[in-house]
């Protein structure tokens, strides 16, 4: 579409000479032909008038808007309840996120516990007589390599001795657990803790049927099946401690059950597939670590 500039001249030549021009607007009685009401206009008072009635017409429905219920109707504003629920709402799917995130890290943990995973976790300690200055001279340099090495070869020494009563990480450990239990079980110790063989329990081995007892007060988390080691029971006891009793024959206690200390809760048994004779693989973790259960056994 293309623009006359020679029309657009032309209005406004006119809209010039008339925007002084005077007009009277009357209104007469129907029957007398009265004068009832008059009104003398210039185009530049309607244009004034004109202006000022759309300003205020936009101001009146702005005040409408935000100063009455009238604004809810309006998209993007929001009522007072609303936006109350809205916040209390964002409030709770903030907390429930970190529900399942604390609830994500146990069952990890839990996992690991059943299928004896142990997390290595990096240990920050200190070496001794290593200059945090940057070292220029390459011998220094060899020097202070061949002090780490000594120092972190005896660190794995310490961590994997045997003679070590528990084997929790450094980083989770503050003191030794000083708990004392029980036997779970009557019979023969067949095979001992081992870290390294990664046997995180010890085997009592005994009858077919011979009664398994809770070794503290708990609570049974879990009652289940692995085609590997046969029935599994789970008790989780207070002060971050777990016990399991794995190859067992049958179940005495359901999940969720309170234990007392040295109550039945299950019977030795054999249905693993490694498992050619009756016995019981007794583990105890703590802080989400093996320990060895002998260490901590009344009598032992």
């Amino acid at each position: 579409m293309k623009i006359n500039l020679q029309n657009i001249k032309l209005f406004w030549k006119k809209l010039r000479e008339h925007w002084s021009n005077r007009f009277l607007v009357i209104v007469r009685n129907e029957k007398n032909l009265s004068i009832v009401f008059s009104l003398k206009l210039t185009p530049r008072k309607m244009f004034v008038l004109g202006t000022t009635t759309f300003l205020f017409i936009i101001m009146l429905t702005a005040m409408l808007i935000a100063f009455t219920s009238l604004r809810v109707y309006v998209p993007g504003y929001t009522n007072p309840v609303e936006y109350h629920l809205y916040r209390k709402m964002l409030t709770r799917v903030d907390s429930i996120e970190r529900i399942n995130a604390m609830q994500k890290v146990y069952l990890d943990n839990f996992y690991n516990v059943l299928n004896d995973i142990i997390v290595v976790e990096e240990m920050d300690v200190p070496v001794e007589g290593v200059s945090e200055k940057r070292v220029k001279d390459q011998g220094k340099a060899e020097q202070a390599k061949k002090q780490v090495d000594d120092v972190a070869e005896q660190l794995l020494i310490e961590v994997t001795d045997r003679s070590v009563k528990n084997y929790i990480p450094l980083s989770q450990y503050i003191t030794s657990p000083t708990f004392a239990f029980t036997m779970p079980a009557l019979g023969i110790i067949t095979k001992p803790f081992s870290i390294e063989h990664r046997h995180f329990g010890i085997d009592i081995e005994n009858e077919k049927g011979t009664l398994i007892t809770a070794i503290a007060d708990g609570v049974v988390i879990s009652t289940h099946f692995s085609e590997k080691e046969g029935n599994i029971l789970v008790i989780q006891h207070s002060g971050n401690m777990v016990s399991l009793y794995k190859n067992v024959d049958m179940f005495f206690k359901n999940t969720g059950t309170k234990v007392k200390a040295g109550e039945p809760v299950a019977t030795m048994g054999n249905r693993g597939t490694e498992s050619q004779r009756p016995y019981l693989h007794f583990e105890i973790w703590y802080n989400g670590s093996p320990i060895d259960p002998l260490n901590y056994f009344v009598g032992n």
